[in-house]
C-alpha cells in the first residue's frame, strides 16, 4: 500500500536513500511496472528523479503535489466541454484527440477556456522556475499547451518517442491515479520488457526534456492530461525554430541528431533535405541509438538520402533488432526469409520472427514501400 502522500514526503525529508514505488489504486497496481524514482533536493523543492532513460538524455521529475485539486478540478470540468480534434498525431498518425489551447505563448481565442489558462498559468508560476534550474535554461519560456484524452474506442495508446519541438515538457495529468492504469512510460531500451510507468498522484507534475524516451499507454480506465511544452527561448518560441538540437547534436547528443534526421527529412522545422537527414541519421545511429538504426535502414531501403541499398538496409535494421526493436526484428526476419539485403536464411527468419511476435502490445511499423 503507498505512503499517504504527506508521509511520503515526510519520510523523504528525513534524509533516507529512497526510491518511489508507488502502487496505484483501484486498478491493478501490479498489472503494470512502475519506475523507481530517487529523492533529491533541486531547486529549493523535495522532487522525484527517474534516471531510466535512453541514450545522452537528462534526468526527469515528478514534482509531488504542486497543483491544486481546485485549480485541477476546474480544468478537468473545462476541458471536457470542449470539442476534441481528431487530427493525426505525428508520433504513429493516428487520431490525437487532443486540442491546443497556446500556441506562441498565446492562449488561442474560443478554444481556451479561462479554468484551463488558470492551470496552465499556475504550471508556469509553480513549475516553470524548476525546469529552468533542472535543464540550465534560464531563459526557457512556455511555447504551446494542449489537452489531451485517452478513452476506450478512441485513443489509449501513443508509442515510444521523442518530444520533437520542445526543448522540455510538464505533464500534469487531470485524472485522478485511481481511474486508470498504465499512463505515462520510459522506455530505455528499444524492447518492450524496458518500458516502466511513472505513477503521478494527484497533484503530481512530470517534467522532463526532450532527450527522453516516453509514450502513454492506457490499460484500464481513462486519462485525461494538460501539456506544456517549453521552449529554450521566447525568440524560438515565436519563430518556431529549436536551435538546442543543432546545439546538442554538435556536441554528440545522440537523441539530438537523431530528431535533426527527423527534421531534415519531413521538412519540418529544418529544409527537407534528404542527403542530410540521412547524415545526422547516420551519426546517431552510430552512436547506438535504437530509433535512429531504424531510421537508417528505412532511408536506405527507400533510397532518400543515398541510392537504395538493401545490404546497408539490412545492415542497420539488423542493429535495431539486436537492441531488441520489434519492428525492426519483423523486418529482418522478412529480409531473411526473401533474401532481401541477405542470404536466403529460414532458420535466421524463424528466429527474428519469434523474437519480434514475443514482444505483446507493440505496433509494427515498416518502410512504406511494403505497406502499399
Amino acid at each position: 500500500m503507498s505512503e499517504p502522500p504527506s508521509q511520503r514526503i515526510r519520510t523523504a525529508l528525513a534524509g533516507a536513500c529512497l526510491l518511489r514505488l508507488t502502487g496505484l489504486n483501484g486498478f491493478n497496481s501490479q498489472a503494470v511496472p512502475q519506475v523507481p524514482l530517487e529523492h533529491v533536493q533541486l531547486a529549493n523543492l523535495s522532487v522525484w528523479q527517474g534516471r531510466e532513460t535512453a541514450i545522452t538524455s537528462q534526468p526527469f521529475f515528478v514534482i509531488p503535489e504542486r497543483i491544486d485539486s481546485i485549480t485541477i478540478a476546474n480544468a478537468l470540468q473545462a476541458m471536457q466541454e470542449l470539442e476534441f480534434d481528431d487530427h493525426n498525431d505525428e508520433a504513429d498518425w493516428q487520431p490525437a484527440y487532443e486540442v491546443y489551447i497556446m500556441e506562441k505563448g498565446i492562449p488561442l481565442p474560443g478554444v481556451s477556456p479561462q479554468p484551463l489558462q488558470n492551470a496552465v498559468g499556475e504550471l508556469e508560476r509553480l513549475v516553470l522556475p524548476f525546469v529552468k534550474e533542472a535543464y540550465a535554461c534560464k531563459d526557457c519560456f512556455p511555447c504551446t499547451a494542449f489537452v489531451r484524452r485517452y478513452l476506450k474506442n478512441e485513443r489509449l495508446y501513443i508509442p515510444a518517442h521523442f518530444d520533437v519541438t520542445a526543448f522540455s515538457t510538464i505533464i500534469l495529468p487531470l485524472s485522478p491515479a485511481a481511474n486508470y492504469t498504465g499512463g505515462f512510460f520510459v522506455q530505455p531500451k528499444a524492447h518492450v520488457n524496458s518500458r516502466a510507468f511513472v505513477h503521478l498522484d494527484h497533484g503530481d507534475v512530470a517534467v522532463h526534456d526532450f532527450t527522453l524516451n516516453h509514450g502513454i499507454d492506457v490499460k484500464e480506465g481513462g486519462r485525461f492530461s494538460l501539456v506544456v511544452w517549453v521552449s529554450e527561448t521566447r525568440a524560438a518560441c515565436r519563430g518556431s525554430s529549436t536551435p538546442w538540437h543543432g546545439d546538442r547534436a554538435l556536441k554528440g547528443d545522440v537523441v539530438a541528431q537523431h530528431i535533426l534526421g527527423m527534421m531534415y527529412g519531413q521538412g519540418n522545422g529544418a529544409p527537407q533535405d534528404d542527403a542530410i537527414a540521412l547524415e545526422w541519421t547516420l551519426m546517431a545511429a552510430r552512436g547506438g541509438l535504437a530509433n535512429a538504426q531504424f531510421s537508417a535502414g528505412t532511408m536506405y531501403m527507400e533510397g532518400r538520402g543515398a541510392e537504395a541499398n538493401e545490404t546497408a538496409a539490412h545492415y542497420w535494421y539488423s542493429k535495431a533488432a539486436a537492441q531488441g526493436d520489434a519492428s525492426a526484428q519483423m523486418i529482418v526476419a522478412r529480409m531473411y526469409s526473401e533474401g532481401i539485403g541477405t542470404l536466403h536464411d529460414e532458420f535466421q527468419a524463424r528466429h527474428w520472427y519469434e523474437l519480434s511476435r514475443e514482444q505483446t502490445g507493440v505496433p509494427l511499423m515498416g518502410p512504406p514501400k511494403w505497406s502499399r
